[in-house]
């Protein structure tokens, strides 16, 4: 008798401790993922800022070249003003 109740409380513990097991192996897997994905993003934000810096030279250049004048709101004002 005692043996048997000795098997009961064994399982008693052992199922939530294999609950937690399982949902520590489902979370592992999830930091994994998780990591995974925030080095592509990472990476992504970086070519996307290079990106950037190149348009903003482009534009940059572009107005040096075609000579605009930067805008100037006090002496171009719509002719309805």
């Amino acid at each position: 008798m005692s043996n048997q109740k000795n098997l009961n409380e064994q399982a008693s513990f052992s199922a939530p401790i294999e609950d937690l097991q399982v949902r520590i192996a489902f979370l592992d897997e999830l930091v994994d993922q998780l990591n995974i994905q925030i080095a592509l993003q990472s990476r992504e934000i970086s070519d996307l800022k290079k990106q950037m810096q190149i348009l903003y030279q482009r534009v940059e250049a572009t107005h040096a070249d075609d000579g605009v004048a930067p805008f100037d709101p006090i002496l171009d004002k719509p002719p309805h003003y």
